[in-house]
């Protein structure tokens, strides 16, 4: 859910609720500056490499975003094994941003992604395989991905998974596991999980009714969406002011502390672990 969106945005520079980005931030990552990038490029760094290809899908530095020099730059980390650059190919080919929209394309370069262990690129195919683009559609397979991908720690996969149990969508339906999916999504910061616990807190479904702690939950969604998710921030601000119309004052300053409590959680779950001496990042 939500691939497309991850093609608008650039990771460097961004606070660590926005990193729904191409890549990932880790210890030791190289700036962005654009010739310290060129530097460790051609001395065969494929971060560098991918993360210049990011430069030029942004347009920084350039008039406008140029797909091309992005996509010659990812092929080139590609081409040395870099399974986040082949994710990106895919996005480009998903999103039709700089070549013809290409689903089959875009799986075949997840694929490669995946089988190198590039959980974002595992939740992208079941996304192929949920709406059929590409592949014939299956939501057993897709389940299949969606699984593997939260088996990697991708929080979007989780919260597919969650989406599928919710649902009764190639598995029988199970509120619980659905509620335990988007638990686990919630906590890498999925703003889409977090609206789906306030829903179901908000209905009971699954679990008791909860208002006050439903109205914590869309008050944390509104915290980790990003600017392209308008139509998903209306919905969730529309769900969040109808519960509070039904909240006491007790009840909304529960829902307060319980946002603030939520978010310091979320927020020490995401902090990158440092790495060990002799340990390479990712």
């Amino acid at each position: 859910m939500n691939r497309a969106i991850a093609i608008l945005l650039l990771c460097m520079g961004l606070s660590h609720a926005e990193e729904e980005t191409f890549t990932q931030i880790l210890p030791g990552e190289p700036s962005a500056d654009p010739q310290k990038l060129i530097d460790l490029a051609h001395r065969g760094d494929v971060r560098a490499m991918n993360n210049i290809g990011l430069l030029w899908a942004k347009g920084v530095g350039i008039p406008k975003p140029n797909f091309d020099e992005a996509l010659r730059w990812w092929k080139e980390a590609a081409k040395r094994g870099y399974p986040l650059a082949m994710n990106n190919i895919g996005l480009l080919y998903d999103n039709v941003q700089g070549v013809a929209k290409d689903p089959k394309k875009a799986y075949d370069w997840w694929l490669r992604s995946a089988e190198l262990g590039n959980g974002w690129a595992m939740n992208n195919i079941g996304d192929l395989y949920e709406s059929g683009q590409g592949v014939e559609q299956s939501y057993t397979q897709a389940l299949e991905w969606y699984q593997r991908g939260a088996d990697a720690g991708e929080g979007l996969a989780m919260f597919n998974v969650g989406s599928l149990n919710e649902r009764g969508k190639g598995i029988e339906e199970n509120f619980k596991e659905a509620m335990k999916w988007y638990s686990q999504s919630a906590d890498r910061g999925i703003a889409y999980a977090m609206n789906r616990i306030g829903q179901m807190l908000a209905a009971g479904k699954g679990v008791p009714a909860d208002p006050a702690e439903a109205h914590a939950w869309y008050s944390l969604a509104a915290d980790y969406y990003i600017a392209e998710d308008a139509e998903d921030i209306a919905i969730n601000a529309k769900e969040k002011q109808a519960l509070e119309a039904r909240l006491s004052v007790g009840e909304i300053e529960r829902a307060r502390q319980l946002a603030v409590s939520l978010k310091e959680r979320i927020e020490h779950k995401r902090k990158p672990r440092p790495l060990k001496p002799g340990e390479e990042a990712a």
